[in-house]
């Protein structure tokens, strides 16, 4: 299965200039340890208070001119979602306080999906993936799967934060991160790069010239660095094999 990448944004630990990213690629930039939220310059001014740091995360990557202009479906990834507000919510709930309507529709994890299918009047259809460590790529071979069968350019987007401090004796820790693609069945030659994707035990039978293999730490980092480093790799995940193409 394979698919090209017609447009890009990333956004890693406040950093969503190709520059900077291209430079963390390389080993020249330590990521920041604090960063300051982007606001996305399409979305509602008078609505912008009320998003969390992972919606102003997720809707700023979504700025991508197609994927604003056009009703393309959109494929949703992450592992945990905005988890920081619902344990702020399971908090509050513990000590007796009235929940939040508002607050609680916005944890769901589709929320800030639906708040860009209102922003852009976009009525394609919207899937969201959750898959534990397996995330990034499932929901990836979900868009590609997406893309080919019903022949249409695809939005697919993925967001993780790290996890607030309850849970960190239980998950590695991760810098936040979002990345937002769009993806065509199409060859082009203004495409970015190719990725094809393959159940592990094909791998082997490819004919690639590969830079480097890499264990699946984080796929979406490795997938960030591996971009902006612009080479040929294969991403492992539990299932699939990730193969990042360029001219």
């Amino acid at each position: 299965m394979k698919v090209y990448i017609k447009n890009i944004n990333v956004w890693l630990a406040g950093l969503d200039d190709p520059k900077s990213i291209e430079q963390w690629a390389n080993n020249k930039l330590e990521l920041p340890s604090e960063f300051t939220l982007p606001k996305p310059s399409y979305y509602p001014k008078a609505q912008l208070r009320r998003l969390s740091p992972f919606s102003k995360v997720i809707l700023h990557c979504l700025d991508i001119p197609q994927a604003l202009t056009e009703n393309l479906p959109l494929v949703f990834a992450s592992r945990h979602g905005d988890l920081a507000k619902t344990v702020q919510l399971i908090k509050g709930a513990a000590l007796g306080e009235e929940l939040s309507p508002t607050q609680f529709t916005l944890s769901v994890h589709n929320a800030t999906t639906g708040l860009f299918g209102i922003a852009t009047n976009n009525r394609a259809p919207t899937t969201t993936i959750s898959a534990g460590d397996n995330t990034f790529v499932e929901g990836l071979v979900e868009a590609m799967m997406q893309c080919q069968q019903e022949k249409t350019d695809v939005i697919y987007s993925y967001c993780d934060f790290d996890v607030p401090e309850e849970y960190h004796q239980f998950e590695k820790r991760q810098p936040a991160r979002c990345i937002t693609m769009v993806l065509s069945e199409k060859a082009c030659n203004d495409n970015l790069a190719t990725v094809q994707i393959n159940m592990n035990e094909e791998t082997s039978k490819l004919s690639v010239e590969l830079s480097e293999v890499t264990e699946l730490s984080e796929a979406s980092i490795d997938f960030i660095r591996d971009f902006y480093l612009a080479e040929n790799s294969v991403i492992q995940s539990k299932n699939y094999s990730v193969l990042l193409g360029f001219h």
